[in-house]
């Protein structure tokens, strides 16, 4: 009996066994199954729209750098789940950009302050002349409270995810067929101006101001026209051909400080995954931080430029950029806070801005 007992008892153990086997292997071939499918899986590719041109003549823009930077770090941080893929400047124009964002036409884009203005007149507060000081400044404000309330009026404006702040310039050049050190210097001269700042001129009384675009001045119609100061960013003199018309060139850092905003489809934010999203949120940050030094090279760059151009390069002085601040500050930044819907709001965050660097003792 004992003997029969023994022999049944070892066969529920065969069977054990082989019941075991068989749901390890099944196990194995479903986990199997699953990383090849996810291995398979297609990345994710978000367009990025940018009203920078791809790389072409003497002069790489620093915005590309800025925006490969952040594609390289997007892939990086979720293992290639995400990819961005930058265009071209010709991809859609910067006035569609965000509405284009928000119906998926393409699904992020990087755009400048100033076409956001029709729907979010705040943005205005970048090109306030002189608000920031120095680089640290311009390096504190992307996480500061003024930027995330920047940010979540271009969302709550266009349906869209608004990702952080990548800066584009904040030394400006001002070119004169003359030396331009005064502001006596504008009065009288025909200027070629930017309609969201005429309004900082008023009391200085140009002859008249006119609007050469980007596009128009690299084609040259600046260099064959007739006007006498223009104002610019330094970056983009070289391929606006500053140099055939305006022998002297001062930049005057800080005039304002522009910032580009990537924007994304909300739609297509909400469908990435909390880690995806995490990792595009730390490749934002690295970016901003990485933007502020390829602005800063560029600028070297283009300033190096200019004067292998034969054109007479200048650093504005203390007490130049002091007269111009007082001149032209408090006319955009009335503008500014006249513009928007919260007045009492945009002005607070003005004055939070010009304090985000109240604890340096060397200013």
């Amino acid at each position: 009996m004992s003997s029969l007992l023994l022999e049944r008892g070892f066969r529920d153990m065969k069977r054990l066994a082989y019941l075991v086997a068989g749901l390890l292997l099944v196990a194995e071939t479903v986990m199997s199954g699953a990383a090849q499918e996810a291995a398979q899986a297609e990345p994710i590719v978000i367009k990025m729209g940018t009203v920078i041109s791809k790389r072409d003549g003497v002069f790489p823009h620093h915005m590309l750098s800025a925006q490969e930077h952040l594609a390289g770090q997007i892939a990086k941080n979720t293992n290639g789940e995400v990819i961005l893929e930058v265009l071209g400047a010709d991809s859609i124009s910067p006035r569609e950009m965000a509405a284009g964002v928000a119906k998926g036409d393409v699904l992020q884009a990087a755009n400048l302050n100033t076409f956001f203005f029709p729907k979010v007149p705040e943005l205005l507060i970048q090109s306030i002349p002189f608000l920031f000081t120095g680089a640290e400044h311009s390096r504190r404000f992307p996480m500061s409270e003024p930027a995330q309330w920047m940010a979540k009026k271009i969302e709550d404006a266009y349906d869209v995810k608004a990702l952080g702040f990548l800066l584009v310039a904040s030394d400006v050049a001002i070119g004169g067929v003359e030396p331009v050190k005064d502001l006596s210097d504008f009065t009288g001269k025909i200027l070629n101006g930017s309609r969201g700042t005429d309004a900082m001129f008023d009391n200085v009384k140009p002859l008249r101001i006119e609007h050469i675009g980007f596009g128009a001045a690299a084609r040259g119609e600046l260099a064959t026209s007739d006007i006498e100061v223009t104002v610019g960013m330094l970056q983009n003199i070289d391929t606006q051909r500053w140099y055939e018309r305006f022998e002297h060139v001062t930049l005057a850092q800080n005039y304002y400080n522009v910032y580009y905003t990537p924007i994304v489809n909300k739609d297509v934010w909400n469908g990435l995954t909390d880690s995806q999203r995490a990792g595009i949120h730390a490749a934002m940050r690295d970016a901003e931080n990485a933007a502020l030094a390829y602005q800063h090279d560029s600028m070297m760059w283009a300033y190096q430029l200019g004067q292998s151009r034969g054109v007479h390069m200048r650093m504005q002085t203390d007490a130049e950029r002091k007269a111009w601040k007082a001149e032209f500050y408090p006319v955009i930044e009335a503008l500014a806070v006249s513009s928007s819907s919260d007045p009492d709001e945009t002005r607070e965050m003005i004055r939070k801005i010009e304090d985000l660097v109240n604890d340096l003792e060397w200013r």
